[in-house]
C-alpha cells in the first residue's frame, strides 16, 4: 500500500496538469451521471411504490366524435365497469387531478394539494396506514392526511379525530381526520394530498357529466383479457345510445393502461414523459462515463513514454512484471475512486442550488444509497478496464530496450488513440445537434404570434372566499397607474393542453368545443380581435364568441343565431389564437369564449385576474404594487401574480427541463472531449519532439508546425460530424414529435455545432502544442 501511494503521489506531482484535468474530468462525469440517473430512476420507478401496482389499471375510452381517447368519464360508467367482472377487486372514481388549496389548522394556514373521489377510492392503491384506515373516506366530511402533514398540522401522527378547515374556519367547511398514511414518494400517481370524498349522491345517475377518472385493481394481471371482454359486453347492454358516437366500434372503445405506464401515456396529458427520453438519458449517462474512461486511457497512454524508464528500472531491481501490473491497475482504480469521491463533494456543494431544477427527483445524496454504491462499483470497474491496457503496454518492454516511440508512432497505436478521441467527438456533435433542434422549438414557442397580447398581460388568482368581491377588487386595482384594463376568466390562456370540453346538439348539427368562460371585458383586455359580429358587452350572459376554426368546422353557425338548436346564441367570431399549447393544433380546434348567465349562476367560479399593463411600464414594479394593493384588500392572501411568460414556461416545464438536461450534458461532453484532445496532443507532441526540432532546423515556422498537428484533427472532426448528424437529427426529430405545431429543422444548427466543436478543438491543440513548437530545436533533439 505504501508503494502504491508513493507511486501515485509521485505520478501526480510529475504530471500535475494532466492529473488535475483527469481527476476533474472523472469527477464531472460521475456527478453528471448521478444527476442523470436520479431522473432515470424517478421516471422508471414511477408508481411502482404501490404494493399492487402491477394489478392496477387506468380506464380510458374513445367514445367517438372529436375527442379521441380520454380519461374523463361519467360516474355511472365507472360504476358499470366496476360491477362488470368478479376479477375487479376494487375501483377508484376520482377527480381528474389535485388542486392546491388552503387549510386552516389552529389559526395557522397551510397550502396543500387536495384530492377528492367517491367513497373509499384509496382502496385500489392501498397506501401504508400509520393510523386509521382508508375506509374512513366512506364517512362524510372525513379526510386522510400524510405523516408529514400530521406532524406539521398537529405535531404528532396521532391525529385521528382532529379537525382541519377548508380555506378558512369562517367558511365552516370542516374535515375530520380519519387516518394518517405513510408519505408516498414524489414519483407516484396521487402524491401526498389531503384526501376527502365527494357527496355520495353527486352525479350518481348523470351520463352528461364526464368529469372523473377511473382506476381498477384486478385479482391477477392475467385476468385483464376476461375483464376487458366483460366490460365491453356490459357497455353494449347498458350505455345509453346517445352517449356513444360513430359506428360503435366496441372492440376499440375501451383501453386499460397499466399504472406503471400511466406516467408515459399522453392520453389526458400530452406533456407526459416519453420512454424514449428516459432511455436517451440513460444512454447519455453511459456515454459520459465512457468518455471519461476514454480520457483516462488517453492520459495513461500519454504518460507512457515518461514512465518507461521508471517502470523498467523497477524491473531491473527485481520487481516482477505481474506485481508492476497489479500496482498500475490499483493506481488506475485509485484515480477513478478519487474522481468519484470528488464528484460527491461537487454534488454536496450543489445540492441546494438551481441544479435541483434540472431534474424532477431529489438530489440529496442520502436518499440514493443504492445509486451511490452502484456508481462506486462502476468507478472501480472503470479503473480496472481503463488501466488494463496501459498497464500491460507499459510493462511489455524488455528492460534493456527502453525506447520511446516503439508503440506510440506505430499504425496500431495511432489507430487506438484516434478511435478514442473520435468517439468523444461523435458524442459531442450528436448531443449539440440535438440540443440545437430543441433550442429552435423553444425559441419558436417563445416568439410565435399567440394571437393575443401576452407581452403586456399579467395574471393573478382571486382567493375563493373573495369571489363575491370580484368587481370591487377589479375596481380597486384598476385605479393603479399603468393598468389599462382588468378582466376575469376561469382559466389562464396557454396554461394547459385541456380546459373544459363541451358537446352540444345532436346528429348532423352537433358541436364539440373547448369552452373558455370569461367576463365581458376579456377580449378587449387580451387584445383578441373580433372578425365578425360584436364583442361582449355589460349585461351579456349565456352567449358565445367562437373562433374562426369553429366557424370553418361548423359552417351553419351564424352571428345572432343559436350555435345549435336549444343552445345559446353566437354574438361574434374572433381570430384563432394559441389558447392551449404547441402540442395541439389550435388553428383547427373549435373553441368558444362564454359568459356565464342565469343558467350557470352556480357555476360561476371565475377567479383569474388578467391585467393589461401599459406599454413601457416596468412589469416587475407593477407586480410589487399589485401585491401591496391586494394585501390591503385581503391581508395575508397571495394573489400569485406572474408574467404570461412564466405561465407558458410552466406549461412546457418537462420539455424545457429535458432541453436543459441535454444542454448541460452536451457541455460536459465537450469538456470531456477537450480533456481527451489535450491528452492525445500531449501524447503525440511528446513522441514527436525530435521530429519538431528537425523541422524547425530545416526552416519550418511555428505556424506550419501547428498546422501539421491541427489538420489531422480537422479530418477527424469532419468524419465524426458526418457520422453524428443522423443520430443528432433523430434525437431532435423524435423530441419534436410531441408537438403538433413545430419549427422546421434549420441547417444552421448543424453548421454551428461543427464550428463550435472545431473551434474549441483547434484552440486546445494550439495551446498544448505551442510550447513544443516554440522550443529550442537543439534542446529537443538532445533530450531525445
Amino acid at each position: 500500500m505504501n508503494t502504491l501511494l508513493r507511486n501515485f503521489s509521485h505520478t501526480f506531482r510529475r504530471f500535475f496538469t494532466a492529473s488535475v484535468l483527469n481527476l476533474l474530468g472523472l469527477s464531472i462525469a460521475f456527478a453528471a451521471c448521478f444527476v442523470i440517473l436520479t431522473q432515470v430512476d424517478y421516471d422508471y420507478n414511477y408508481n411502482k411504490a404501490y404494493s399492487a401496482h402491477d394489478r392496477i389499471y387506468r380506464v380510458e375510452v374513445d367514445a367517438g366524435g372529436d375527442y379521441g381517447w380520454q380519461i374523463w368519464l361519467a360516474r355511472p360508467f365507472c360504476e358499470l365497469v366496476g360491477a362488470s367482472s368478479p376479477h375487479i377487486q376494487a375501483i377508484s372514481v376520482t377527480s381528474l387531478s389535485n388542486s392546491l388549496n388552503d387549510f386552516e389548522v389552529d389559526e395557522h394556514i397551510y397550502s396543500e394539494p387536495w384530492f377528492t373521489g367517491f367513497g373509499d377510492y384509496l382502496e385500489v392503491f392501498q397506501p401504508t396506514m400509520v393510523c386509521g384506515t382508508t375506509a374512513s373516506l366512506n364517512e362524510p366530511n372525513h379526510a386522510l392526511i400524510s405523516t408529514s402533514m400530521a406532524l406539521r398540522f398537529f405535531g404528532t401522527t396521532d391525529a385521528i379525530g382532529k379537525t382541519i378547515y377548508v380555506d378558512r374556519k369562517s367558511r365552516n367547511q370542516s374535515l375530520v381526520i380519519g387516518g394518517v398514511y405513510q408519505d408516498m414518494p414524489e414519483n407516484s400517481q396521487l402524491g401526498n394530498c389531503v384526501f376527502s370524498s365527494y357527496s355520495p349522491n353527486l352525479n350518481k345517475d348523470s351520463w352528461t357529466n364526464w368529469n372523473y377518472a377511473l382506476y381498477i385493481r384486478l385479482d391477477n394481471p392475467a385476468s385483464l383479457a376476461d375483464v376487458r371482454q366483460s366490460v365491453i359486453e356490459a357497455c353494449k347492454r347498458m350505455i345509453p345510445k346517445d352517449r356513444i358516437s360513430g359506428d360503435e366500434d366496441w372492440e376499440n372503445f375501451i383501453h386499460f393502461t397499466p399504472l406503471d405506464e400511466v406516467h408515459y401515456s399522453t392520453v389526458g396529458n400530452k406533456a407526459a414523459t416519453s420512454k424514449a427520453a428516459v432511455y436517451l438519458l440513460l444512454c447519455v449517462s453511459v456515454l459520459i462515463l465512457l468518455t471519461a474512461a476514454v480520457n483516462y486511457m488517453n492520459f495513461s497512454l500519454a504518460e507512457t513514454p515518461m514512465r518507461l524508464r521508471s517502470i523498467n528500472t523497477q524491473k531491473v531491481l527485481g520487481a516482477s512484471t505481474f506485481s508492476l501490473r497489479v500496482y498500475l491497475l490499483l493506481e488506475s482504480v485509485l484515480v477513478c475512486v478519487c474522481g468519484f469521491l470528488l464528484s460527491l463533494l461537487w454534488l454536496y456543494l450543489l445540492q441546494d442550488t438551481s441544479l435541483n431544477t434540472l431534474v424532477a427527483s431529489d438530489l440529496s445524496l442520502v436518499n440514493h444509497p443504492v445509486l451511490l454504491a452502484s456508481l462506486g462499483g462502476i468507478a472501480v470497474l472503470m479503473g480496472l478496464l481503463a488501466g488494463a491496457y496501459p498497464s500491460y503496454y507499459v510493462t511489455s518492454f524488455p528492460p534493456a530496450l527502453v525506447l520511446k516511440g516503439a508503440f506510440g508512432l506505430s499504425p496500431k497505436g495511432k489507430m487506438l488513440r484516434t478511435f478514442l478521441v473520435c468517439f468523444q467527438f461523435f458524442v459531442s456533435f450528436m448531443l449539440i445537434i440535438a440540443v440545437g433542434i430543441m433550442y429552435l422549438q423553444s425559441r419558436y414557442i417563445q416568439h410565435s404570434d399567440y394571437g393575443y397580447d401576452k407581452e403586456v398581460v399579467l395574471v393573478g388568482e382571486i382567493p375563493y372566499e373573495y369571489l363575491d368581491r370580484r368587481e370591487a377588487i377589479v375596481s380597486e386595482l384598476s385605479g393603479l397607474s399603468g393598468i389599462e384594463g382588468i378582466s376575469i376568466s376561469q382559466f389562464v390562456l396557454s396554461s394547459s393542453d385541456n380546459y373544459m370540453s363541451w358537446g352540444r346538439g345532436s346528429g348532423d348539427q352537433s358541436i364539440n368545443m373547448t369552452c373558455f368562460p370569461v367576463d365581458y371585458r376579456y377580449l378587449s383586455v387580451m387584445g383578441i380581435k373580433i372578425t365578425e359580429g360584436r364583442n361582449f358587452k355589460p349585461g351579456d350572459g349565456d352567449v358565445y364568441i367562437f373562433n374562426e376554426a369553429a366557424r370553418k368546422k361548423y359552417p351553419w353557425m351564424k352571428v345572432d343565431e343559436l350555435a345549435v338548436p336549444d343552445d345559446y346564441p353566437v354574438v361574434g367570431f374572433c381570430e384563432n389564437i394559441r389558447f392551449s399549447s404547441f402540442r395541439n393544433n389550435d388553428a383547427v380546434e373549435p373553441m368558444a369564449f362564454f359568459i356565464y348567465g342565469k343558467d350557470y349562476a352556480n357555476w360561476d367560479a371565475n377567479n383569474i385576474l388578467n391585467i393589461r399593463v401599459a406599454s413601457g411600464v416596468d412589469k416587475v414594479d407593477m407586480i410589487h404594487r399589485l401585491t401591496e394593493a391586494t394585501e390591503k384588500i385581503a391581508p395575508g392572501r397571495d394573489f400569485k401574480f406572474r408574467f404570461m411568460d412564466e405561465v407558458i414556461d410552466q406549461n412546457y416545464r418537462r420539455e424545457l427541463r429535458f432541453t436543459r438536461q441535454i444542454l448541460l450534458f452536451s457541455l460536459i461532453a465537450i469538456v470531456l472531449s477537450m480533456i481527451g484532445v489535450f491528452g492525445l496532443t500531449l501524447f503525440e507532441s511528446e513522441y514527436r519532439r525530435k521530429e519538431i526540432g528537425i523541422r524547425k532546423i530545416m526552416g519550418s515556422s511555428t505556424g506550419e508546425i501547428l498546422y501539421m498537428f491541427t489538420k489531422r484533427y480537422f479530418v477527424m472532426l469532419v468524419v465524426c460530424f458526418v457520422l453524428a448528424v443522423p443520430f443528432g437529427w433523430w434525437i431532435g426529430h423524435d423530441w419534436l414529435e410531441s408537438f403538433s405545431d413545430k419549427t422546421p429543422i434549420r441547417a444552421w444548427v448543424f453548421v454551428v455545432s461543427f464550428l463550435l466543436v472545431s473551434l474549441i478543438t483547434v484552440l486546445t491543440v494550439t495551446f498544448q502544442c505551442w510550447k513544443n513548437a516554440n522550443e529550442n530545436p537543439v534542446r529537443s533533439i538532445k533530450t531525445e
